[in-house]
């Protein structure tokens, strides 16, 4: 025969709060166990006869909660052995208690049977306080649990179990991410008699109370679009959206895929110069607008029931989980050339590719052309097409520079001179790749130096350029790559 344990909500504050339920479920056992006796709701249980025993003490032997949770835990399934068991929980027992969370994951459904009597939450009565019908989205978070990943500004929140004035100040560390600081939030707590007591007061001063204790919570209305200071990228989709409507920009209106491929392009080189740069500043905005290009692409594409920013991000998420068997599945590896190999191995199983060509092929024709021979390089070295060192990698350019100079000499060749200077560049490409360096920003940056030091020679000529001799020039020239020695020209 199986135990049963009946989980009680005690609701959020005196007896008032209790059901019928709740009652003739405490006055069945011999004994009930109570998170705590300290609830609002034991003076009347106390007049009713009930017996019961509190876990006050074990709470209080252990200063980390999670630990007294496993002591309650264990000491609730050593009851569960000799009895069935009646545990009375503060508020409801599903709605931002952790103890019964943990202990309903812990039981064996094949040997307890486990009964849930709701009550009254913390958040069932902040929201009747701040008549919050819930109508538009009510969220119900966990002070200990909360992360930026649960914030949701669209939606009205209550926080409960703020318990001490460090969780209070870690909760508001993560709120003012999301809300101004100024807000008006709505701060209860229920006294020793589970008389509900609150306060509003500006989200910044949310740990400068004086009370908190597992009946504490929070409050935070829903933002309207005007009142926000930070935003997600829901709201980027629905600016973009209303640029979009019948009734929005004429300019955005007018944009296609098509239109559209020069703003990404320039946009991501303003992502890498922002990087070369080493301003931060500069790289937030220019990663905004390669994701305003993101957007733009998506809600064009939805309009015409393509796909969406869900379907994106499925997507991509989707790929980064199968690629990466050795964190979500059972793959092994040990560094991170096999973590490389690994992915081109799942990459051409999903794209159906049988021969290594069709891998090849599948690098895009439209990347600049360093960027794209160094790809084709790097992949037809995973089947070990390519030099034991680069030794040779050199002595190919070496080959490939005297192929030059012997088509040079017959200029009315254009096409052979045009091909020999390919394979010099393609050869120059692997000797980069040998030496682990990208040759497109090694070409970028030598641009860069370039321009520094023609800057020097002009701004130190005694006379316009075009009336200096090469050799004049070449002297500037000299100084300018002598002053910028071992310095940063680029």
């Amino acid at each position: 025969m199986k135990r049963k344990i009946t989980i009680v909500g005690l609701g959020h504050g005196n007896e008032d709060q209790l059901t019928l339920e709740a009652v003739k479920a405490l006055q069945q056992g011999p004994q009930a166990l109570l998170l705590t006796g300290k609830h609002g709701t034991v003076p009347y249980l106390q007049q009713l006869g009930v017996k019961y025993k509190s876990m006050d003490d074990i709470c209080r032997n252990y200063d980390n909660y999670d630990d007294a949770c496993n002591a309650m835990i264990q000491l609730i399934l050593c009851q569960l052995g000799k009895a069935d068991v009646v545990l009375g929980v503060p508020g409801h027992p599903l709605v931002g208690e952790r103890l019964v969370f943990e202990l309903v994951r812990k039981l064996d459904r094949s040997v307890y049977d486990v009964h849930i009597i709701p009550g009254i939450s913390a958040a069932d009565a902040m929201a009747a306080m701040v008549q919050a019908s819930g109508v538009e989205g009510l969220k119900i978070l966990t002070g200990s649990e909360l992360d930026e990943n649960c914030i949701n500004v669209r939606m009205t929140s209550v926080i409960v179990n703020i318990c001490n004035d460090s969780l209070a100040a870690r909760v508001k560390k993560i709120l003012l991410r999301f809300y101004p600081p100024n807000l008006e939030v709505f701060l209860s707590s229920r006294d020793a008699n589970g008389n509900l007591q609150y306060s509003i007061i500006p989200l910044h001063r949310l740990d400068e109370q004086t009370v908190y204790h597992h009946t504490t919570c929070l409050y935070i209305p829903r933002m309207n679009f005007e009142q926000l200071e930070t935003y997600d990228i829901n709201h980027l989709c629905e600016i973009m959206n209303i640029l979009r409507s019948p009734e929005g920009c004429p300019w955005d209106r007018e944009q296609t895929h098509e239109s559209l491929k020069r703003y990404l392009l320039e946009e991501t080189y303003e992502v890498i110069e922002s990087i070369d740069r080493k301003d931060e500043d500069k790289l937030i905005e220019e990663l905004g607008d390669v994701l305003l290009q993101v957007v733009f692409h998506c809600q064009i594409a939805r309009e015409r029931g393509a796909f969406d920013m869900l379907d994106v991000i499925t997507r991509v998420c989707r790929k980064m989980i199968d690629r990466h068997t050795h964190i979500f599945g059972t793959a092994v590896v040990e560094n991170s050339q096999q973590v490389l190999e690994n992915w081109e191995d799942l990459k051409k199983r999903e794209k159906g590719f049988k021969t290594h060509t069709q891998v090849l092929r599948d690098i895009p024709a439209v990347l600049p052309a360093l960027v794209r021979s160094y790809k084709v390089q790097e992949k037809a070295a995973m089947v070990g097409f390519d030099w034991d060192s680069v030794e040779g990698a050199l002595d190919k350019v070496n080959e490939e520079l005297e192929e030059v100079k012997e088509v040079s000499a017959s200029k009315n060749n254009r096409k052979k001179i045009e091909e020999e200077i390919g394979d010099l560049l393609f050869a120059v490409v692997n000797v980069a790749r040998f030496l682990g360096v990208d040759p497109e920003l090694a070409l970028v940056n030598t641009v860069e130096k370039f321009i520094n030091r023609f800057a020097y020679i002009e701004q130190n000529a005694k006379r316009p350029l075009k009336d200096m001799t090469l050799e004049e020039m070449d002297r500037l020239w000299e100084q300018a790559k002598t002053l910028f020695s071992g310095k940063n020209d680029v």
